[in-house]
């Protein structure tokens, strides 16, 4: 299996991950969880738990320079706190299938990054693939043709979102390039976690989280932050960017699934036809010719 099959799976596999938890997401919104609060949580019990994984597994990967501090920190600020927190918010203001299509704008960003900064071809296959994995999250955010579910507030939240989200995948590539996945995402978490204890210092009160709040955070952390995140670090060291970016647009195609399973959110034919191009457009990109698979690595590499 090429290696990099391996990042498609892993990607995949976090875009699973997170359409799932922004439902349990939306969950702790609607009992009257705010996103500062479950963003600082999930932060800081994503946070131990890494740590202590590496701890027990291996402590020598918690080592870094301490000229590398700096560029964890602004990747644990830009790349986590921020884009979580946008994330989230957007979520607290719209229905879930949109807040995540806003975000998953982010491959648009991503591609006119690395064409106008970086000069890499864009490419026909890639360029189609964004378009349809676009055009695919556009019909997903509509609710049975009736309109888009949306506020100025929620646009402009989820616009942040994305750009929050290109810059995780941009900048994060010389953390997994040079760092373990493990360090890359365990630094991250820390950053971002203490980010907001410092931006948000108080705690809760105790008598507004309950035990099933504690179960949904607990798999918030787990299931939504930890092992997505590590899958998607993983993915971007076999990955362009742009690659990464629309192949993580499964996430709405999952998250409107389970939200009109489990949320009663609605499901309408344009969704589903949306939910197909989002899909078609991460085959495109998987069933390049050798040759342009050569010509991307080749690009990746200069």
């Amino acid at each position: 299996m090429r290696k990099e099959m391996y990042g498609y799976l892993a990607v995949i596999a976090a875009a699973c991950m997170w359409g799932v938890g922004g439902s349990a997401a939306k969950a702790l919104f609607n009992q009257n969880i705010t996103p500062f609060l479950l963003v600082k949580i999930r932060l800081t019990l994503a946070f131990f738990l890494m740590l202590i994984g590496l701890v027990c597994y291996n402590r020598r990967m918690l080592f870094i320079p301490r000229r590398e501090i700096v560029y964890f920190a602004m990747l644990g600020v830009g790349g986590m706190a921020l884009l979580n927190f946008f994330y989230f918010y957007t979520i607290s203001l719209i229905n879930v299938a949109t807040a995540v299509f806003l975000q998953y704008l982010a491959p648009v960003f991503i591609a006119v990054y690395t064409v106008v900064f970086e000069k890499e071809p864009l490419g026909i296959r890639r360029g189609t693939a964004i378009a349809l994995a676009t055009m695919g999250g556009l019909l997903i955010m509509l609710n049975n043709g009736g309109g888009i579910a949306v506020s100025a507030m929620g646009i402009m939240s989820g616009l942040l979102a994305a750009l929050f989200m290109a810059f995780n995948t941009v900048y994060g590539r010389r953390a997994v390039r040079d760092y373990h996945p493990l360090t890359a995402v365990t630094y991250s978490f820390g950053f971002a976690g203490l980010f907001w204890w410092l931006v948000s210092p108080d705690a809760w009160t105790p008598a507004t989280i309950n035990a099933e709040n504690w179960w949904l955070f607990t798999y918030v952390a787990v299931f939504s932050t930890v092992l997505p995140f590590l899958l998607y670090f993983f993915g971007i060291r076999f990955l362009s960017p742009t690659n990464v970016g629309v192949t993580a647009c499964l996430e709405p195609v999952i998250a409107a699934v389970v939200a009109y399973a489990f949320l009663d959110e609605v499901m309408g034919w344009m969704q589903m036809l949306g939910g197909l191009l989002v899909i078609l457009a991460v085959i495109v990109l998987q069933t390049g010719t050798k040759r342009e698979t050569a010509m991307e690595k080749a690009e990746e590499t200069v």
